[in-house]
């Protein structure tokens, strides 16, 4: 069993720029579709306090929620992330930060579906826990890399965050291999895939494969960090 846990990076600015993204997304699509149907292939366990171990060893949320929390500008995306974390929260002030389960079942109505999968069994449980309410939500202790294999209907709108840890390199292939799958067979799903750029050589080379798929309805949104 892999060792990891969000929990040292929850909230960090890759959290941040992912999980706004999610947001619109699922708003752009539910415009034009009254059910939705997500999937979490890497749910994690939800919720994420600031003063737990681990988010107190690396602090890194300290360069990301944290930086954006007290935003008073423009930008209509990142006001409405904040204000959905506030509300989960049911406080202006943030005591832990929502995973992307507590952020959809917040967010998600009655007619959408959800589905998350988390292999770990610690972090299952705690999603179970923290999802006991949700009667439209659905958990599943498998690998979420065969999401796939669970039926898939094509004729409603599928929205997928696919965002393993990437703890072995293969996953970059297994993302590969999914995006494949999805081009030949599902045109009625949205994938988000994170991604980390670890260093640039092995970062074009994976965007360079999923070009090669031959989709022609690719964004690609990249955030770097100056020190």
């Amino acid at each position: 069993m892999l060792s990891y846990n969000h929990g040292y990076h929850a909230g960090n600015q890759a959290d941040v720029l992912k999980h706004i993204c999610l947001l619109q997304a699922y708003k752009s699509l539910k415009k034009h579709y009254k059910s939705i149907s997500y999937i979490d292939t890497h749910a994690g366990s939800g919720k994420y306090y600031f003063n737990n171990n681990f988010m107190l060893k690396n602090k890194e949320y300290e360069d990301g929620i944290y930086k954006v929390k007290d935003y008073k500008y423009e930008n209509q995306s990142i006001k409405y992330y904040l204000k959905i974390l506030r509300n989960i929260n049911n406080s202006n002030k943030l005591s832990f930060y929502p995973g992307s389960p507590s952020i959809m079942s917040f967010v998600t109505d009655k007619f959408d579906k959800l589905s998350f999968y988390e292999i770990h069994n610690y972090q299952y449980e705690f999603l179970r826990k923290n999802l006991s309410k949700k009667i439209n939500a659905k958990i599943y202790k498998k690998d979420g890399f065969d999401f796939l294999n669970q039926s898939i209907n094509n004729k409603e709108k599928t929205l997928v965050l696919i965002d393993p840890s990437y703890e072995t390199k293969d996953d970059f292939e297994k993302i590969i291999n999914i995006l494949k799958k999805i081009e030949e067979k599902f045109d009625n799903l949205t994938a988000l895939i994170w991604y980390p750029v670890i260093n640039i050589t092995d970062n074009d080379l994976f965007i360079e494969k999923i070009r090669k798929i031959g989709s022609n309805k690719i964004t690609r949104i990249e955030l770097p960090i100056k020190k």
